[in-house]
C-alpha cells in the first residue's frame, strides 16, 4: 500500500522530460529518436507482437455488450513498462512493419479527455481509452495520411479518459511514418481534440505543439559558424576596439540548454536544422544518438514530486522506420543494441532494455600494437 501511495504521488508530481526527433537521410531513410525520462523506477522492455495479435478494450461504464476488440494488421515492436511489478496500461512507444511510429509524451496541465460516462449508444462500438491510442494506431495504420483521413472524417475512435496506476495520465502523441510525414495529436481543455502536421520533426512535453512552434520565432539568429560575427565592439577616448571571440560556437550563443520542455524543444529543433543531412540511413542512426545525447539527464540532477525523486534518462530508442529496426541503450548499459521486425519472433516476446554496467564496454587491451619508439612526427602507421 505504501509503495502504491508513493507511486501515485510521484506520478502526480511527475518530472517527465521525454523528447522525440526525426531525421531524414539523403538516401530516403527515416529515423526517429526518443528518450524516456521518469522519476520513478521502471522495468522497461521491448515487446514483439505478430500480426493478428488480438487486443481487447473494456467498454465505458454506460455501454453494454462485448468489449471492443481489434487485431494487429502488422508485426509490431512496442515499449512496455513495469512499475512496482505491474505493467502500465499504455505502451509508451513503438513501430509497426508498415513503417509507422507512435510515441506517448507527458502533457501535464494541458491534457483533457472525454469522460467515459458520457459515451453511450452507437459510440460504444468505436471508442477506446487514451492509454490505448498507440496500440490502436500501430495495429491499424500504414501511414500518417491514413490517420489524418480518419481524424478528419470522424472514423477515428472516440477517445475517453483511461486510467493508469490510479490516475488519468496526461499524454500527447507523436505519429511518424517512413515517408517522413509527422502528426501531433493532442486533447486539450481549451480546444478538445486537435492535430498538427509535425513539420519541424520535434516534440517534447507541455505546452501544446502550436505554442512551441510560435516560441521558435524567438530564436531566429542561431548559426553554425562565425560568419559576419566581428565580436564585441566599443569606442572609448576616440579609439575603437574589437574583442573577437577566441573560441568557436559563438553562433549558438544563447541556445537554451536547460531541461524544461520549451528549452529542449528549441535546442532539439535548432540542432536538427543546423546538422548536415546524413548521407545514408546508417549515418542518420548515428547522428540521432548524438542528438539524443544532447538532452541526456544524469541521475540525481533533477528532483520532482512530493518525494523529491530523481528524474533521469532511463533509455534512448532510435527507430529506423525504413528498415523496421529499433536500436536502443539503457542507463547502466551504454552499448547500443538492435532488434528488427524482419526476424522478430512470431509469438509475443520481450527483451529487457536495461543491462548490466559491464555489458556496456568492450575490453580492447589485447588489441594494443607495438609502435616505433620515435613515432611522433612521422607517418601514422601501426
Amino acid at each position: 500500500m505504501a509503495q502504491t501511495t508513493i507511486l501515485v504521488m510521484a506520478l502526480l508530481g511527475l518530472s517527465y522530460s521525454c523528447q522525440e526527433i526525426r531525421v531524414i537521410s539523403q538516401d530516403g531513410g527515416v529515423v526517429v529518436g526518443r528518450s524516456m525520462e521518469f522519476n520513478i523506477p521502471l522495468e522497461s522492455y521491448l515487446v514483439s507482437e505478430p500480426a493478428d495479435t488480438v487486443h481487447q478494450i473494456p467498454l465505458p461504464p454506460n455501454c453494454q455488450g462485448d468489449p471492443v476488440t481489434f487485431s494487429n494488421k502488422f508485426k509490431t515492436i512496442t515499449n512496455w513498462n513495469s512499475v512496482i511489478g505491474k505493467w502500465s496500461e499504455a505502451v509508451a512507444d513503438g513501430i509497426n512493419e508498415a513503417g509507422v511510429s507512435v510515441s506517448l509524451l507527458w502533457f501535464k496541465d494541458n491534457a483533457e479527455y472525454q469522460d467515459p460516462a458520457e459515451i453511450s449508444g452507437d459510440a460504444c462500438n468505436n471508442a477506446i481509452p487514451h492509454t490505448k491510442i498507440a496500440t490502436y494506431i500501430l495495429a491499424k495504420y500504414e501511414t500518417v495520411s491514413q490517420v489524418k483521413e480518419d481524424l478528419d472524417s470522424g472514423e477515428f475512435p472516440v477517445i475517453w479518459a483511461g486510467t493508469d496506476f490510479g490516475i488519468v495520465p496526461p499524454l500527447h502523441y507523436n505519429i511518424m511514418d517512413r515517408t517522413g510525414a509527422g502528426l501531433v495529436l493532442e486533447h486539450t481543455k481549451e480546444e478538445g481534440m486537435k492535430w498538427y502536421d509535425n513539420t519541424v520533426g520535434v516534440l517534447t512535453n507541455s505546452p501544446p505543439y502550436n505554442w512551441h512552434m510560435t516560441n521558435l520565432r524567438n530564436y531566429p539568429h542561431f548559426q553554425k559558424n562565425e560568419k559576419d560575427r566581428e565580436g564585441f565592439k566599443y569606442t572609448t577616448l576616440g579609439n575603437t576596439y574589437t574583442l573577437s571571440p577566441q573560441w568557436t560556437g559563438a553562433g549558438l550563443s544563447g541556445l537554451p540548454g536547460g531541461y524544461t520542455s520549451p528549452s529542449r524543444f528549441v535546442k532539439a529543433a535548432t540542432l536538427l536544422s543546423l546538422a548536415p543531412k546524413p548521407a545514408t540511413t546508417d549515418d542518420a542512426v548515428v547522428q540521432m544518438f548524438h542528438h539524443m545525447n544532447a538532452a541526456d539527464i544524469p541521475q540525481g540532477v533533477i528532483e520532482a514530486g512530493p518525494e523529491n525523486l530523481s528524474s533521469y534518462t532511463h533509455w534512448i530508442m532510435v527507430k529506423d522506420l525504413s528498415r523496421g529496426c529499433v536500436c536502443y541503450r539503457g542507463y547502466l548499459d551504454l552499448s547500443v543494441k538492435r532488434i528488427c521486425l524482419s526476424n522478430s519472433p512470431d509469438v509475443r516476446s520481450a527483451v529487457k532494455i536495461e543491462g548490466k554496467f559491464e555489458d556496456g564496454f568492450r575490453d580492447t587491451t589485447e588489441e594494443f600494437k607495438q609502435m616505433d619508439s620515435n613515432a611522433l612526427g612521422k607517418n601514422a602507421e601501426l
